[in-house]
């Protein structure tokens, strides 16, 4: 739900919201300077590449067993005046502003050295200053669209995937061989592609211990056929970046996310698995435009099966399974990110599934919030919802909510059409609270919705109500908020649930084309008038009598 955990910044507001609506709990900013979550894990900091605004600050929370801090290798800024720690939670949060363009690296003065160099580090980039990651002594590198020819073999010419990334040239191949690999990666070198010789046997595993499997700061960079488990924080993870893609990849019982982009746009994550996570499986945020698609994607068993927090223009979640987490897809906006409101997000042929129903689903308290929703779009705008199949959501299967956080986002032109939502928990479709307004619901197959008659009075081709909402759904949404602060919920623990089935191979193996990433997006079809209602939805139609 990237950075859910920012409620604790509008859980104050609950009642007063209920009361005074899209008032909010007083008067919100003109031009929001724009604030980022960085989470303190042992030994890393997620982001480690933050991107913020002249005047914007950077909350660090300590998401760690250990005490962790925050300090600028130049001493210019730290999380406490007395260069101190941010202990364990409750006493976990800081925030530092930044009022200065330029690049200031930082390092937790227990877990690093004081260059910022080896250890726990990370770099706050201000302003449009452009930073690129070094990459040793051979300068800045650029970017190439087509592959080298060299491969570089792991561990027949190099003894460990980082020895064999330090070593490679823009378009060069990591081809990996079968093992268990103990290590975390950070590419720095634009145009690799890195390959597992098999998906369900070239393993990189943080045996708990480290933060991320593979961490990607250079553009163009393809990730494909590997696994990675069992890290603190996240499995794959690109930061910064234009063009990215990961095929074909399973991430599993990772800390945090599964398959991450964060700042990062023009990319593809495509044919992957990730389960096990207690934030997201899958999560893309703090993109404008975007440019991201996800494709035939699967993600299960995780706190949500795909998030996106103020994720915007030309993203797209098509084809994919989302089943069995907590919830299973989220659009949200939060001030925690920059970019504020997440917008423009396509959903199109998904099957979400069982999502809220069982209790086999990492999660911690932020994504227990949503607990029980298929689809929930949350203080976004203008996103389409179409010819998704929903089944089985404990509370909703589509649900619109506005939100509070530093500020109110209303949820507001959303196309929801031509869905299939069956056997939820309180209803198939529900907007509630104040501030959704002028969305429209056409042609969707399902029994109840609330308030009544949400679709009949809100269609998408004539005059509909400005504002359709019922209240008792967005009570539901802050009694969950009620329950997560008074710790009355299920947390089963991301590093015991069970390791997912031998997923596909990327065709080809070993062998396949080598395809630098640099125009991952527009080089992937879209084809959106040709995705189909899933084969479950049209099956559901004609076995469930009722269904509208």
């Amino acid at each position: 739900m990237g950075n859910l955990r920012g409620l604790r910044s509008f859980i104050g507001c609950a009642a007063v919201l209920v009361l005074a609506g899209m008032a909010g709990c007083g008067k919100p900013e003109a031009n929001p300077t724009g604030t980022v979550l960085v989470s303190m894990a042992d030994n890393s900091y997620s982001p480690s590449i933050v991107h913020v605004p002249i005047g914007g600050s950077i909350v660090f929370i300590n998401a760690g067993r250990n005490d962790h801090n925050a300090v600028a290798v130049d001493h210019s800024f730290s999380t406490e005046r007395t260069f101190g720690q941010i202990k364990m939670p409750p006493e976990s949060m800081s925030e530092v502003v930044f009022g200065n363009e330029g690049v200031y690296p930082f390092y937790c003065t227990f877990h690093a050295t004081p260059d910022g160099k080896a250890g726990m580090a990370g770099v706050v980039v201000v302003g449009d200053f452009r930073y690129i990651p070094p990459t040793g002594d051979r300068g800045v590198l650029q970017p190439v669209e087509t592959a080298s020819g060299l491969t570089r073999r792991v561990p027949q010419d190099y003894p460990t995937i980082q020895n064999a990334v330090d070593a490679a040239n823009p378009g060069d191949l990591i081809l990996i061989d079968r093992g268990v690999y103990n290590e975390t990666v950070f590419v720095t070198t634009p145009s690799l592609t890195l390959r597992g010789v098999d998906r369900n046997d070239t393993i990189l595993d943080g045996h708990f211990e480290v933060g991320t499997g593979i961490m990607v700061g250079a553009n163009g960079v393809a990730i494909e056929n590997l696994t990675a488990r069992n890290y603190t924080l996240n499995g794959f993870y690109w930061t910064g970046v234009s063009g990215f893609r990961g095929s074909y990849l399973t991430a599993y019982n990772n800390g945090d996310y599964g398959i991450y982009a964060f700042a990062a746009s023009n990319g593809v994550l495509e044919h992957s698995y990730g389960s096990g996570s207690p934030d997201s499986a899958f999560y893309v945020g703090q993109c404008a435009p975007c440019r991201v698609v996800l494709d035939q994607d699967v993600g299960a068993y995780s706190g949500l099966g795909y998030s996106g927090t103020n994720s915007s223009g030309e993203m797209y979640v098509l084809r994919s399974r989302f089943e069995h987490n907590r919830s299973g897809i989220s659009t949200t906006t939060f001030d925690i990110e920059l970019h504020p409101p997440g917008r423009e997000t396509v959903i199109m042929g998904n099957v979400v599934t069982d999502n809220g129903m069982d209790n086999e689903a990492a999660g911690f308290y932020a994504t227990e919030t949503l607990a029980g929703n298929g689809i929930a779009l949350v203080g976004t705008h203008t996103n389409r919802v179409e010819r998704n199949y929903i089944l089985r959501s404990r509370n909703h299967g589509i649900v619109i909510l506005p939100i509070r956080d530093r500020h109110f986002w209303t949820a507001s032109g959303h196309v929801i059409r031509d869905n299939t939502i069956v056997a939820s928990g309180r209803a198939d479709l529900a907007a509630g609270g104040f501030g959704t307004r002028g969305n429209c619901f056409a042609d969707n197959r399902y029994r109840t919705s609330l308030p009544w008659g949400l679709e009949v009075l809100n269609g998408c081709n004539r005059m509909r109500l400005p504002i359709a909402s019922d209240l008792s759904t967005y009570m539901v949404f802050f009694g969950a908020i009620g329950q997560v602060f008074a710790g009355q919920f299920v947390l089963n623990d991301y590093k015991t649930r069970p390791a997912p089935p031998p997923q596909p191979n990327l065709p080809g193996g070993a062998g396949a084309p080598v395809r630098p990433a640099l125009h991952a997006f527009d080089e992937h079809p879209l084809a959106l008038d040709a995705i189909q209602v899933p084969s479950d939805a049209q099956a559901a139609r004609a076995a469930t009598p009722g269904v509208k």
